[in-house]
């Protein structure tokens, strides 16, 4: 059974909050389309409809009036900034209809959504199960001001791990097996490359997906590495909005 439904424009840039959600909880994305809304209620009887509100066109803000006609037992949440929000009072001032604003920070932003979840005896079940659910990570780097600053950066959308070596990577595997794996191309006795060829040696994990953490602008090294089939590759200069996307996409966020 999905969780919960997301209607949103296409154009839409609420991309972190879009990740932080699809990341903990199993959801369905639509546009504004009533009919399709009505149905997919009907499949997967959601509890709990997201609508993103900000700048919609007319004809989306015509199909969510015919959504919230039709789905009058489904709890609906708005996010959107707060002048958004005011503009929408008809919809939210509704018994059923919850409110939070965008603009939040990603700590803040998820404490007000899981409040919301929590104090709704039809919703609370979700909270649990979006913490079980919340994908994993494992970051190997023997650069701790990196593994600091990427572990911050992930914290809020994934369960992290870290290995300070390529030694203590295979034995972390040993015993656990992540979503992901964050491999530092460069680091001392074994190597990035050296901790590829040890995990796609083991069948245990080697599927499991790995990027490249690098801070080499060479490109005959980044082609070498590539050799094993890796994800991709980061570089460590990216930014804390890039780095956070190029994640989300190997999940398909």
């Amino acid at each position: 059974m999905k969780d919960i439904l997301i209607i949103r424009e296409e154009k839409s840039k609420d991309e972190t909050i879009l990740a932080l959600i699809r990341n903990r909880y199993e959801t369905v994305s639509i546009d504004f389309d009533s009919a399709q809304a009505e149905n997919s209620v009907a499949s997967y009887e959601y509890k709990l409809v997201i609508v993103f509100i900000e700048e919609l066109k007319a004809a989306s803000m015509l199909e969510l009036r015919r959504i919230m006609m039709y789905l009058k037992n489904v709890h609906f949440c708005f996010i959107g900034s707060q002048t958004e929000l005011e503009k929408y009072k008809e919809y939210t001032e509704k018994e059923n209809v919850h409110c939070i604003d965008k603009s939040l920070s990603v700590d803040d932003f998820l404490y007000e959504f899981e409040f919301m979840l929590g104090e709704n005896s039809e919703l609370s079940a979700l909270v649990l199960k979006g913490a079980e659910r919340k994908r994993s990570i494992l970051l190997v780097d023997d650069d701790p001001v990196c593994l600091r600053n990427m572990t911050n950066w992930l914290k809020n959308f994934y369960h992290v791990s870290v290995a300070k070596s390529g030694a203590a990577c295979i034995s972390f595997l040993g015993k656990n097996k992540p979503d992901l794996i964050l491999l530092d191309y460069e680091m001392p006795v074994c190597d990035g490359l050296q901790t590829l060829e040890m995990i796609r040696n083991e069948a245990d994990y080697a599927e499991i997906p790995v990027i490249f953490l690098t801070g080499v602008s060479d490109m005959d090294k980044v082609k070498e590495a590539l050799k094993l089939k890796p994800q991709g590759y980061i570089l460590k200069n990216t930014d804390r909005i890039d780095f956070l996307n190029k994640v989300n996409q190997i999940f398909g966020n």
